[in-house]
């Protein structure tokens, strides 16, 4: 989510069956009003409970907005988080996805987890890696330039084998 001199958030959407979906900053506490003014149904927060997860929550749902809590861990992490959880988050968001959400998707503001989250859904989605790679692109080169090769092949492979439930 870009500012422009008016102080209005942009938000580039990436389409994914009946819905849409974005990568965006940490949201601050003024910003959720503005989110749901721009079209925004859900928020998913790929965050930890010790990174203000319910904060963001309380936020959230203040200004009228469904949430998703997706605690996820980056792959590389003593305790990564486990596939099967990863599994059913991605079947989670790809079914709001199918009934039309417009999905606001955040972590901290590397985009970094995010990213990897965007990058399996895609591949559950049976989105091809190149146009995978190319929406992340389109979010700004923190989506992707700050992706290792070995982070996109894990995110892939997540997304390919994850069961469709």
């Amino acid at each position: 989510m870009q500012d422009t001199s008016e102080k209005q958030p942009s938000i580039a959407w990436f389409s994914l069956g009946a819905g849409k979906i974005c990568l965006g900053k940490k949201p601050t506490d003024d910003v959720y009003p503005r989110l749901k003014s721009l079209g925004v149904t859900h928020l998913a927060t790929v965050q930890t409970s010790e990174e203000d997860a319910p904060r963001i929550r309380d936020g959230a749902l203040a200004a009228g907005l469904e949430w998703l809590w997706v605690p996820f861990l980056h792959p590389s992490a003593k305790s990564p988080t486990e596939d099967v959880h990863l599994h059913q988050y991605l079947h989670e968001l790809s079914q709001i996805l199918s009934e039309g959400a417009r999905i606001y998707l955040h972590c901290d503001g590397s985009q970094h987890r995010c990213s990897l989250l965007f990058y399996a859904l895609c591949h559950y989605r049976r989105v091809p890696s190149n146009s995978a790679y190319s929406a992340l692109h389109s979010f700004g080169a923190n989506a992707a330039n700050g992706l290792l090769r070995s982070e996109l092949a894990w995110a892939a492979e997540l997304g390919h084998t994850a069961p469709r439930i």
